[in-house]
């Protein structure tokens, strides 16, 4: 007689239409396991989930949960057999508190009067916080936590549900190096409470740390299933690409020109104090720091989204006492969001539309657009930028390492000087993290300038001629490449070096 796993997927394939995005593929995980989903975008890693979460239903194959069979249907039955799918984009009510959200539309009902017993809601939550070890209070309004922390409301709104098998998409994905660290130790926590966590993420080295075995799905096909402790992460990456990546952070070496952006003493409303710094033509600079370090308000300030401000933005040495988004796009400075796609594109416009709405005035004449230049200038730069699409489909049906490279477009087109990147790898494969990476080089090598805002340190670390490290709304240390370590980052972010 065989292992009973606590979830088994059998022969699992999907179509749609003609195309078969899974064929065959099976898993198993257990109770207190973390088993990671590893492969490139569109490699059928979140429609495997999505089945196992009841969004979709599979064409053929078995699925089995403790050893009996389960028809998942609708992400109801799915919930009802323990299964709990938590999102990469937050699904929560901000203006509620943590209680309100964990039960909403599940609250417990008094008894002899029917009305919400909300003593019970808080007593539940609390108790739930504190098995997770998070010194978090209930009642608190979900807005004044950030990123990292309302992730953990996620994770006990599931527990609440009495979750068994926990799928986690790209969970890190907006996290900083504090809030990781968090996470791990909750999860760790969950494998002790017998829950079966299932992990997709494209950071490869938290995978050795935290996750017991890895499934690698390549092409709609399971290539890889073995203990992380078996296997190098070099091994890994040749299995989900299909060849090796012979340089994860392909720097090149750029000689820096003329300054393009300097900053002098800028404040804003006490969250930004006394912020100064410069950029030069052929740079990368790095601005990390933990979260409510300042760093994307700071990004917002300098392009005019969030203002007014005192003190002085320089841009190709001219001086602004105020800056607004169209004087910053006059003068090359541009910012391009990486961490929702609602912020950096119109989902529901196609591509061409996207990419030269930064600069209409090139796609039109006598005041009216000019359809067959629109889409001559988007087919250039899609080709230019390697992205596998035509010009015509819609931008919200690309996976997510396309649409970055959409967002790069469209600020290309623009005439970029100044590029704040916020994020530019979150969420997406290795081998558009590389793609991502050579643009960013491309264009250092023709001037322009790259400021790369990341909260991840090896992308940091890999990609950057320096780093300029925040925390509380203060520029902290400038960091050399030379000189820079995760060690070094982290003190400084978390306060280190005052006085």
């Amino acid at each position: 007689m065989g292992v009973e796993h606590l979830l088994q997927m059998k022969g699992i394939t999907k179509r749609f239409g003609e195309a078969a995005v899974l064929r065959a593929v099976d898993l198993a995980a257990d109770r207190g396991e973390v088993h990671a989903l590893l492969g490139e975008n569109g490699a059928g890693k979140s429609t495997l989930m999505k089945i196992l979460a009841g969004w979709f239903e599979a064409d053929e194959g078995e699925i089995r949960i403790g050893g009996e069979p389960a028809i998942i249907s609708s992400p109801r039955q799915a919930q009802e057999l323990g299964i709990v799918m938590i999102y990469q984009e937050l699904k929560l009510f901000q203006d509620l508190s943590i209680a309100e959200n964990v039960y909403m539309g599940r609250e417990p009902l008094k008894k002899w009067n029917r009305l919400i017993d909300w003593e019970a809601v808080y007593r539940e939550t609390g108790r739930y916080l504190q098995a997770l070890g998070l010194d978090l209070d209930a009642r608190t309004v979900l807005k004044s936590l950030g990123p990292g922390q309302q992730k953990f409301v996620e994770i006990i709104k599931a527990l609440s549900q009495n979750a068994r098998i926990l799928i986690m998409d790209e969970p890190t994905a907006s996290l900083t190096e504090g809030e990781r660290e968090v996470l791990f130790g909750v999860i760790g926590r969950l494998k002790e409470l017998g829950v079966c966590v299932l992990y997709i993420s494209h950071r490869l080295e938290e995978i050795k740390r935290i996750a017991d075995r890895v499934t690698v799905l390549r092409e709609g096909e399971a290539v890889l299933t073995c203990s992380t402790a078996d296997v190098e992460l070099d091994d890994i990456v040749r299995c989900m690409v299909g060849k090796p990546l012979d340089d994860r952070y392909p720097k090149l070496k750029v000689k820096s020109g003329r300054e393009l952006l300097r900053v002098e003493n800028l404040n804003y409303q006490g969250l930004l104090r006394n912020i100064g710094f410069e950029v030069r033509r052929g740079e990368i600079l790095a601005l990390t720091g933990l979260s409510g370090s300042g760093r994307r308000l700071l990004a917002k300030v300098l392009c005019g989204i969030e203002g007014p401000y005192e003190g002085t933005i320089h841009l190709n040495g001219r001086p602004y006492a105020r800056m607004t988004p169209h004087l910053a796009k006059q003068g090359g400075l541009c910012y391009a969001s990486g961490l929702y796609s609602d912020e950096g594109l119109i989902a529901t416009s196609t591509i061409s539309e996207n990419i030269t709405l930064s600069n209409l005035g090139r796609v039109s004449s006598a005041g009216l657009l000019r359809a067959g230049r629109e889409s001559g200038y988007a087919r250039d730069l899609i080709e230019r930028l390697e992205i596998t699409c035509d010009e015509k489909e819609l931008a919200g049906s690309l996976s997510g390492g396309k649409q970055k490279k959409v967002v790069l477009a469209k600020w290309l087109f623009a005439n970029a000087q100044v590029l704040i990147f916020d994020e530019p790898t979150a969420g997406i494969d290795v081998s558009s993290k590389s793609d991502i990476y050579n643009i960013m080089n491309e264009m250092v090598l023709s001037g322009a300038s790259v400021i790369m805002i990341s909260s991840d340190l090896s992308e940091v670390l890999g990609m950057a001629d320096r780093i300029l490290v925040m925390c509380g709304g203060e520029l902290r240390r400038v960091l050399p490449r030379a000189e820079a370590t995760k060690e070094k980052i982290l003190y400084y972010a978390s306060g280190g070096g005052i006085g």
